[in-house]
């Protein structure tokens, strides 16, 4: 883990002290720390941000009651010797199209975004809409690309345009009526090597634009061969609005619901599979508790696994819904990491511990397999909040889990931990 997200998740963990020695000075500060988090969340520039972090750090060493506090957590956050830490990693990789090295994927999508212009960037704005459907066209390429990378242009190579040989880029976005979306989507999925459908739910904090990419990217890392599906809820994609997106989330589940329900029953899938992000998780869950009470078509597809990756779901409702859901699904799985900047700062701001949080938080609930991902946290990389996706053995783990449907104890890279009352898993170091 960097110092800069090791001080960072020091001063976040004093919050209730910082609070009630500051008085009145405390919510310009908690503001600043929170808008600091989004930005790590977020994979904001390392150097910038820890500029920003040292010059708040400055202030808060100015302010007499917290000093000494501060003072200590400086000094906790001083990287700790050196220690090899070995991941086994599998060969996860999708076969490359030999002629250019990109494919270019079909991602079905479902928005409640409203409209913005007719490039593809814009398409669809952070502000809420009434429910929409279309096709967004993604160009991933295969060579020189780690896995799990959602590469785009950087200054700092002096990379001004997107290269579709480097980059994820999305091509395309159309707009379709509800009956031609499925209609097409039924096609297109009669026409699949596999009659699966992979459902993702982005968090928070994401556009229209970054969604479609990574709904993209991960089905080519995970060689999917079904059909790739998005649900993207109008995030305000602004790491300052966070409390906007939580409103926003809310209203959004019965739109996701609707989706979640037409994927089911009317695109003729066998299997529908989900993986949600951060805060979409919380759509997820409230639309997972309403299952029992669907009354669905026969020859409905069944709800193959479901992924529940970093969850910014309060833990205690998780564990009430959980009781609700459980069994709906082929699996569940959770994607759980101690290291986690965002979801630490969702505690910051509720006061109570997330679903996705590892360590003593860690979340083991009956129905729901638990995956302690805090080993192959990303904070040496970006620490940001997608670890779930752009790190090669989650998506190694999730490949064997969705695509191969293997079982977690017979999962090479984890490892039980536990007794049979609270059993979960862990990467193997």
């Amino acid at each position: 883990m960097s110092d800069t997200l090791r001080l960072l998740l020091a001063l976040l963990d004093l919050g209730p002290q910082l609070e009630t020695l500051l008085g009145g000075k405390w919510p310009a500060y908690r503001d600043e720390l929170l808008e600091l988090a989004g930005r790590a969340a977020n994979g904001d520039d390392p150097s910038e941000l820890r500029h920003a972090l040292d010059a708040l750090v400055q202030r808060l060493l100015a302010e007499a009651p917290v000093a000494e506090l501060v003072r200590h957590a400086v000094q906790e956050a001083e990287p700790p010797p050196a220690k090899e830490i070995v991941v086994r990693r599998g060969h996860v990789r999708p076969s490359a199209d030999e002629t250019t090295g990109i494919v270019t994927i079909p991602v079905f999508y479902g928005t409640d975004r409203a409209r913005g212009d007719d490039t593809p960037a814009n398409y669809f704005r952070g502000a809420r809409g009434a429910p929409a459907f279309g096709v967004a066209e993604v160009s991933v390429p295969t060579r020189g690309r780690d896995l799990g990378e959602l590469t785009g242009p950087s200054w700092w190579r002096f990379e001004f345009t997107a290269d579709p040989a480097k980059h994820v880029i999305l091509k395309m976005v159309g707009s379709l009526g509800r009956d031609a979306f499925v209609a097409s989507l039924k096609d297109s999925l009669a026409a699949a090597d596999q009659r699966d459908a992979l459902v993702f739910v982005h968090g928070f904090n994401v556009s229209f634009e970054d969604a479609a990419r990574r709904a993209a990217q991960i089905s080519v890392d995970l060689k999917f061969a079904g059909r790739t599906l998005l649900y993207s809820w109008a995030s305000a994609a602004d790491a300052k609005q966070y409390t906007v997106d939580e409103s926003t989330i809310d209203w959004s589940r019965d739109h996701f619901e609707a989706f979640l329900q037409l994927a089911l029953s009317e695109i003729g899938a066998r299997e529908v599979h989900v993986i949600a992000h951060s805060m979409g998780n919380r759509a997820l869950v409230n639309t997972l508790e309403r299952i029992p009470s669907w009354q669905l078509p026969a020859g409905a597809a069944k709800l193959g696994q479901v992924v529940f990756a970093a969850p910014d779901v309060d833990c205690d409702r998780f564990v009430q819904l959980a009781a609700k859901f459980k069994g709906s699904a082929a699996r569940f799985t959770l994607y759980a990491s101690s290291r986690d900047v965002a979801l630490l700062a969702s505690k910051f701001v509720h006061g109570y511990p997330r679903a996705g949080e590892a360590g003593e938080a860690l979340l083991v609930v009956d129905g729901v397999d638990t995956i302690d991902a805090s080993l192959v946290d990303t904070s040496l990389v970006g620490l940001h909040h997608s670890y779930f996706g752009d790190k090669r053995s989650i998506l190694n783990d999730m490949f064997n889990l969705i695509t191969q449907q293997v079982a977690p104890d017979k999962r090479f890279d984890l490892e039980a931990v536990g007794d049979t009352l609270r059993r979960y898993w862990s990467y193997r170091a």
